[in-house]
């Protein structure tokens, strides 16, 4: 009796789990979508880990990871029900995640040399950090998503014999925040912050 009552608990819990996992309102493909247009980057562009579902202080979420092979890795909270970003974070690509990721950019089709290819801003041989990699060191500085500003420049300029990246953003609120990042490792060089 105790066995029985055992297994129907666990048939139980499996039952309600593909419950939670099935009853939000959008789309496991939307949540993804969602997360790619809050960072502007094309689907073909990125490898997705697999999209987990949680409950998070009660509401039901997907756990969407991504990643640009070389440059960039993402993760997004979305809730399940309305597709709002309840959370994101952002971080530079490290030399271990080549290693990490190999078998899930392998599943994708690519190899290491054919993923940094697909990126149009794909690093340098010499370590020199990309368009987006300089969009990202700003974003996280000022402490924004990707979501709520726009990036209104970014380019290669040498001054003084060091090569930077000019970023410049903007809030809805006409703010804007301007960035000298070296292209050699990432630096911030300058920060500049105009309130209208």
């Amino acid at each position: 009796m105790k066995k029985t009552l055992i297994a129907l608990s666990a048939v139980a819990g499996i039952m309600a789990a593909s419950v939670v996992a099935c009853a939000g309102t959008i789309s496991l493909e939307d949540a993804q979508k969602k997360a790619l247009e809050a960072v502007d980057v094309a689907k073909e562009k990125v490898v997705f880990k697999p999209t987990e579902t949680d409950i998070d202080d009660g509401r039901e979420i997907y756990e969407v990871d991504f990643f640009v092979p070389g440059e960039i890795k993402y993760e997004f909270d979305i809730d399940a029900n309305t597709g709002a970003i309840l959370e994101q974070d952002i971080d530079l690509w490290e030399a271990d995640d080549d290693l990490e990721y190999a078998d899930l950019i392998k599943a994708a089709g690519l190899t290491a040399d054919s993923a940094a290819a697909s990126t149009e801003s794909a690093a340098a041989s010499d370590g020199e950090i990309t368009e987006l990699q300089a969009k990202m060191i700003a974003l996280v500085d000022a402490g924004f998503k990707a979501d709520e500003v726009t990036f209104t420049k970014c380019k290669k300029d040498l001054d003084d014999g060091v090569l930077k990246f000019e970023v410049e953003l903007r809030l809805a609120d006409g703010t804007e925040y301007g960035y000298d990042i070296k292209v050699a490792d990432g630096t911030i060089l300058e920060k500049d912050i105009d309130k209208d």
